[in-house]
């Protein structure tokens, strides 16, 4: 890859020349000189430059997008020629949202890895939005997400249905929430959220007040405090549900949604991927 793309990727990234030079160890000037030539090619002015700030121009910002983009291609080509000359090894980069990376996912991965032991795997969790722009800048081979996504770029598929319900603590009632609740929600961006405010919206329930956690645990530990419901899916509480910590106060099977693949169209075919993607589909 480019050298002076590479030296722009972790200017951008870690918002400064010094440790930008410290990490390529190389001197400040010879990246102040790489990120010169680039505006120099390009024929536009990249960042800003201003005492104490750091801020990209509309064309470096552009720049930078593309550039990761090229550099997941780059890594992508590496796999793809060690797996011409190796059988299955390499490299496998996936992002989850967190219900599937968290709960659904591990034990289809223990099995996998104990299939294809040669095979280096990451996983990445963020939210649904979050794991979208990692797909599209080619940060990870696909994404595995619970919400909805439109992105040019991407291509999305659902590969498994997953069962959500509203839970409260066993002492809570309809009435309370129907009456309005206090309800515990996820971030902004996630697709637990996403599906919450779908189900608030659709059964026009007054919401007195709205705790946000970043995490489907917090979330969990929160409802188990009393401090309200959720709408959450059922492989994150079914413990405490058998357990009778937590009730269920939908009918079952009621609220239904999609596990899917996200993919980027103008990723090359990555056997690794591929082949994980197709073991996924077969274990749903």
């Amino acid at each position: 890859m480019d050298e002076a793309l590479r030296t722009y990727i972790r200017v951008v990234e870690l918002q400064s020349f010094t440790k930008a030079a410290e990490e390529l160890h190389i001197s400040q000037p010879a990246v102040s000189l790489q990120l010169k030539k680039l505006e120099e090619r390009y024929e536009t002015e990249l960042i800003y430059r201003q005492a104490k700030k750091f801020v990209l121009t509309a064309t470096g910002e552009m720049l930078y997008h593309r550039a990761k983009q090229l550099e997941g291609l780059y890594k992508q080509v590496e796999d793809e020629i060690s797996l011409y000359h190796h059988h299955l090894k390499g490299r496998l980069r996936i992002g989850a949202s967190f219900t599937i990376g968290e709960y659904y996912l591990p034990a289809l991965i223990a099995e996998f890895h104990a299939r294809y032991p040669d095979i280096t795997i990451e996983l990445i969790i963020e939210n649904t939005a979050k794991i979208a722009d990692k797909v599209e800048l080619l940060q990870v081979d696909a994404g595995l997400i619970e919400g909805q996504v439109s992105k040019k770029d991407l291509e999305i598929s659902a590969f498994a249905d997953d069962e959500m319900c509203i839970v409260g603590r066993a002492d809570g009632s309809l009435a309370e929430i129907e009456q309005g609740a206090t309800w515990i929600a996820r971030e902004e961006g996630s697709g637990t959220r996403e599906y919450l405010d779908h189900v608030l919206s659709t059964n026009g329930w007054n919401v007195t007040e709205k705790v946000v956690a970043w995490s489907n645990m917090a979330v969990k530990q929160m409802v188990l405090e009393g401090m309200g419901y959720t709408v959450i899916s059922r492989c994150v509480v079914k413990t405490e549900i058998a357990e009778g910590k937590l009730r269920v106060f939908n009918e079952a099977g009621s609220f239904i949604r999609k596990f899917s693949i996200l993919k980027n169209k103008q990723r090359l075919e990555n056997r690794i991927a591929e082949t994980f993607l197709t073991f996924l589909k077969e274990n749903r």
